[in-house]
């Protein structure tokens, strides 16, 4: 069950890094550029601690999780400066049903070889109906047919991205793959990022302001051990889906936060205790 603490752990970060550019309002493309580059930066000293697997599609996947990643974050910070992170948290259970549903074929053989457990079936979905609920409930108006337009494809290359990261990292002794699929996660989202910079001509003084260097380290922290979490979660929970489904969260730490600040941002209180029910369903759920 330790998988349910890194997936907690990647919701937080999570739910921090998206409401970051609310509160700085920078460019999203440079932003994204910006923090792989700190990221970088924060994970070169660890390189000792670091395990490089022969096989090459370890380094294949490492780069296709960071292109698709790399689109996923321009459009939760551009979304973050014009709203609020917790945006973002819309297309989540699309995101688990369908990372869910990707490694039931993927993972097959292994699924048929332990069995089908009704039980922890059932619990996925009652807590998959709750969570929607409770997320539909906590802010209306957050939900309509742009934004839609926009978290719905990114869920579904997000359920991509855990499916393949949970393929690729080898369960024995992970955290040093981690540390090095991770490095080249963001190694591959620095070059991608630089290039789109180049082709939009974004290349200008705010790419190196005070204030882009300050976003860019913060998200850069949060984005390394967001990115982290996930991916140790996503190795050790017994399917992908459950660590999307677990972001589910990512709403309710940005409302307990917004109440701490006495900011008025019109959510229920209800829903969020009904998404924190959904989550308790879930991890009972993959216990039994």
């Amino acid at each position: 069950m330790i998988w349910v603490v890194y997936a907690m752990a990647h919701s937080l970060f999570r739910a921090i890094f998206v409401e970051i550019n609310r509160l700085y309002k920078v460019d999203a493309w440079q932003l994204c550029f910006t923090h792989a580059v700190c990221a970088i930066v924060l994970l070169l000293p660890l390189t000792p601690l670091m395990q490089w697997p022969a096989e090459p599609t370890f380094y294949v996947a490492a780069a296709l999780v960071a292109v698709i990643i790399a689109i996923g974050v321009v459009i939760q910070l551009d979304l973050s400066s014009e709203q609020n992170g917790r945006i973002s948290g819309i297309a989540v259970p699309l995101e688990a049903l369908a990372a869910f549903v990707i490694w039931l074929f993927v993972g097959g053989a292994a699924t048929a070889d332990a069995g089908i457990d009704m039980l922890g079936i059932v619990g996925l979905v009652v807590a998959f109906a709750v969570a929607v609920f409770g997320l539909m409930m906590l802010r209306r108006h957050d939900i309509n047919r742009r934004t839609l337009s926009i978290m719905v494809p990114v869920a579904v290359t997000y359920a991509v991205a855990g499916v393949v990261t949970k393929i690729v990292v080898p369960v024995e002794s992970f955290i040093p793959a981690l540390l090095s699929f991770v490095l080249v996660h963001y190694v591959v989202m620095t070059i991608a990022m630089g290039v789109m910079l180049l082709v939009k001509r974004r290349v200008d003084a705010g790419l190196h302001s005070r204030k882009m260097i300050e976003a860019g380290f913060t998200t850069g922290m949060l984005g390394m051990m967001g990115t982290s979490t996930f991916v140790a979660a996503v190795v050790m929970a017994p399917n992908p889906g459950y660590v999307s489904m677990m972001a589910i969260l990512v709403p309710v730490w940005l409302f307990i936060y917004h109440q701490s600040q006495k900011q008025d941002d019109h959510s229920s209180a209800a829903a969020a205790l009904l998404i924190i029910i959904s989550v308790l369903i879930l991890i009972l759920s993959s216990w039994m």
